[in-house]
């Protein structure tokens, strides 16, 4: 695992100060825009939150030394923002309130570091261009896969988890590899589904129902990924504490599973103690870690660290949102390898039991 000294003990300082940070910078945004204080607390509250976040990612940059950690995070806020009709110009403001506020909290070369790497997300916001409201996303395409991507997603949107369903199943019925329905149907909806609510064209239960009712399809074709051959090969997947998504592990567990290989799904935010356990009785070929979130990089660390500390250690696969950004990151944290889908993540593994 690889760390940088003074970016370490600089994001130690801020994670034991997040919560006053995060409020003063927030008064001092309160304080330059008094008339945000006529939206009541609920405003406070949204953006000493919203302090916090940035606070989070810009942790995870230092301790890893990728100011890309944060400065792609601000863009994505940026444009998250813009959606909601909040300019970019404002972000920006509330990040040099907090590098401000760091230039007080932080001395040396840590210090340093957090100027330059929120001066760097200053500028990535000024190069950001809103991106078109309507584009073909995730769902493009003419083959059957990317008709039947498109008009589950219809479903999914207009409430009907029955027709949804029934159009996989009859997929599936067709003779069409289940891997090939999770790699060009679900995982493709899922994305496309995180991309509508960014770009605030749903909101977060219609996400929610989207994932749920996909959980369901996905687990009627279990008769058919539990059917496989199995070839003796075994891998334990888990999401690290605090790490609530699942659904994208759970598909990559799935993957393996129609490939041949048994494996044992522990789900979202599993402490490190039970991982540890069942990795010592299973003896599996492969633990996946997944983290979708940023700010759950350092978990991963730590997770990785403790099993090889344990002996005996697998060979440790990482993927999910946080790491598909940073090439290399999977390196920082001292896993053997990454995969940025369920189908990459099989090849990956099937490389090291070959």
């Amino acid at each position: 695992m690889r760390l940088n000294a003074a970016g370490a003990e600089a994001s130690r300082i801020l994670r034991a100060r997040r919560e006053s940070i995060a409020d003063h910078v927030t008064s001092l945004y309160f304080w330059a825009r008094p008339q945000l204080e006529r939206r009541g607390e609920g405003g406070r509250r949204k953006c000493t939150e919203d302090n916090r976040c940035h606070l989070d990612y810009l942790c995870e940059a230092l301790s890893f030394e990728q100011p890309s950690l944060f400065t792609e995070y601000a863009a994505w806020a940026a444009e998250l923002l813009a959606h909601l009709h909040i300019r970019a110009k404002e972000l920006a403001f509330n990040l040099e309130l907090l590098r401000t506020t760091l230039s007080q909290e932080l001395e040396g070369e840590g210090g340093a570091l957090a100027s330059r790497y929120l001066d760097a997300a200053l500028a990535r916001i000024g190069r950001a261009t809103p991106a078109p409201h309507e584009t073909l996303g995730f769902l493009g395409g003419s083959g059957a896969l990317d008709v039947l991507a498109r008009d589950y997603l219809a479903d999914l949107l207009r409430g009907d988890r029955h027709g949804a369903s029934r159009l996989i199943l009859d997929e599936a019925e067709r003779g069409t590899p289940v891997g090939d329905i999770y790699l060009f149907v679900f995982q493709r909806v899922l994305r496309e589904v995180g991309r509508l609510w960014h770009s605030n064209r749903i909101g977060v239960a219609q996400e929610h129902y989207c994932t749920a009712c996909t959980q369901f399809a996905m687990s009627q074709l279990y008769p058919r990924i539990f059917s496989a051959k199995r070839d003796g090969l075994r891998m334990v997947a888990a999401s690290v504490a605090g790490e609530l998504h699942e659904i994208g592990l759970r598909m990559v567990s799935d993957f393996f599973e129609t490939e041949g290989w048994d494996t044992f799904y522990l789900g979202a935010n599993t402490p490190i103690s039970g991982i540890l356990q069942q990795v010592a009785e299973r003896a599996p070929q492969v633990l996946a870690i997944s983290a979708t979130m940023t700010f759950h990089i350092h978990a991963v660390a730590d997770l990785i660290a403790a099993t090889r500390a344990a002996g005996n250690a697998p060979r440790i696969l990482v993927g999910g949102g946080a790491f598909n950004s940073v090439p290399g990151l999977w390196k920082d944290v001292g896993a053997d390898g990454y995969a940025a889908d369920a189908g990459d993540a099989v090849l990956v593994a099937r490389g090291w039991c070959a």
